[in-house]
């Protein structure tokens, strides 16, 4: 496997599980862009790109500018806002707070800011995305929603998930050691203190889920909630022990898209369809 890596000048991709089954490692988003847009960045594990955030948004937005080229509620607050990209089309609505004292924030286009929302940087949300609640030190792919109240930190989300009212996730341990993260079949220590989860595309909690300290969430599971996740929960997993039924996941997932006048290509079906055969 080194010599491989050592061959291709390639990072293992089988190490960015579940986030690279529909997309490369250089499509992960870095910054506000994508690791390929990032040559010189070093990365073996997800949270390479959690730690190096600030740095990365840093890179990125002194390139593409700084400001608000989308709208602002009156009523909304910006600290820092020097250190702030708003895209066009994106929103930020009444008595929402972005904090980018700690690091630049970076908001997609189109993307929604819903009321009362506190957003912490470094922070990168993608395109078409609805937050709410508390957001801090996290990427967020394009077309994902936490639109409502609950606590995401120094985590990684992929495309097309949706995070019910009240999922709160760990970036802590009670002893404040370092956090082991679920990694090609094993737990691998992060070396890291502050680290919260990493979610596969099209997975989707219930309200009230708690998402355990370096928990991953597999591509396209249905987490119930109720209760603290497991680390690790598999792909395609529905509540604790079933498997969801790849049709009724292709119809949700179908349902989804649509709201935002997108569909799964052939391409993306057949890999999905190859995963689900697998796990």
């Amino acid at each position: 496997m080194r010599k491989q890596k050592a061959e291709s000048g390639k990072p293992n991709a089988k190490n960015f599980l579940p986030l690279t089954y529909l997309r490369s490692v250089e499509e992960l988003r870095c910054g506000a862009r994508t690791v390929k847009d990032h040559p010189k960045r070093k990365i073996e594990r997800l949270w390479d790109l959690i730690v190096n955030l600030k740095e990365d948004l840093e890179e990125d937005l002194s390139g593409m500018g700084y400001g608000v080229r989308g709208m602002v509620h009156t009523s909304a607050v910006i600290y820092a806002p020097e250190n702030v990209l708003i895209e066009e089309g994106a929103q930020v609505e009444a008595c929402a707070a972005l904090d980018a004292r700690s690091g630049p924030i970076y908001i997609g286009k189109n993307t929604v800011i819903r009321p009362q929302s506190y957003l912490r940087g470094p922070l990168s949300i993608g395109h078409e995305c609805r937050i709410g609640g508390e957001v801090t030190h996290t990427i967020f792919h394009g077309y994902s929603n936490k639109a409502h109240y609950g606590f995401i930190g120094h985590s990684y989300i992929g495309e097309w998930v949706n995070l019910g009212a009240g999922t709160t996730n760990s970036n802590l341990k009670n002893t404040y050691g370092t956090v082991k993260v679920w990694v090609n079949g094993k737990e691998v220590d992060s070396g890291q203190q502050f680290l919260g989860c990493f979610i596969g595309d099209h997975a989707k909690t219930g309200i009230g889920t708690l998402i355990n300290t370096g928990a991953v969430i597999g591509f396209g599971a249905n987490v119930l909630g109720g209760s603290v996740t497991p680390k690790y929960v598999p792909d395609f997993q529905w509540s604790e022990s079933e498997k969801y039924r790849l049709e009724a996941f292709l119809k949700s997932a179908k349902i989804m898209m649509d709201r935002r006048g997108k569909k799964l290509t052939s391409a993306e079906i057949d890999k999905i369809s190859e995963r689900w055969g697998i796990v």
